[in-house]
């Protein structure tokens, strides 16, 4: 008996089996689907895939919505935050949302430190970004989610976090903890205090 194991996009460790009628049905659910279009990423597809996320973030341009899908959804309490939207919520719920958001935003240039997950459809990897007035580290972390759409892989759902005080303080913000305000230009505005 065959088994299917398809993963959860943000946890990546849960798994579900389900059997299938024979072998003949379907070769592993890790490389085609019985209809012989893709079904899960390959490594090096992954690793595209998160090349693809930096770009979009960090190297925005129009055409790279092409990368991106019609059922596309982004999530981010540490953007919520930003921009007074309900936590736990969508931060980007469609397609069109994201892409306007990206044209009118700054680029923010960011790093990939490690792809530490890959499962079926979805890679999970962290990140860091430095830019603006106080060119502090912001790290991050990201869960990807793509859809095999028009012969290619597309950005289907992104879950982010990251640390949102150090990116606050690059966009030229403050923030007060325990009565002390930090701001982009402070000695210490890097460090919290415990």
């Amino acid at each position: 008996m065959l088994f299917a194991l398809p993963c959860l996009a943000l946890a990546a460790l849960g798994v579900v089996a389900l059997p299938s009628k024979s072998d003949a049905d379907y070769t592993s659910v890790f490389h085609r689907t019985k209809g012989g279009s893709p079904k899960c990423m390959t490594h090096k597809e992954g690793v595209a895939a998160v090349e693809i996320y930096r770009k979009l973030i960090a190297e925005w341009k129009p055409e790279l919505a092409t990368h991106v899908s019609e059922s596309f959804v982004d999530y981010s309490d540490s953007i919520n935050t930003f921009v007074h939207q309900p936590l736990g919520g969508p931060t980007f719920p469609t397609k069109a949302i994201f892409v306007a958001s990206q044209n009118a935003q700054p680029h923010f240039p960011i790093t990939i430190l490690s792809i530490d997950s890959q499962k079926c459809n979805t890679v999970s990897f962290q990140w860091k970004a430095a830019f603006g007035q106080a060119n502090l580290p912001s790290k991050g972390l990201t869960a990807l989610q793509m859809v095999w759409e028009e012969n290619q892989w597309k950005v289907k759902r992104i879950d982010v976090e990251f640390n949102s005080l150090i990116w606050l303080l690059n966009m030229g913000g403050s923030y007060t903890w325990e009565g002390k305000t930090y701001t982009a230009t402070s000695p210490d505005a890097g460090v919290v205090p415990k």
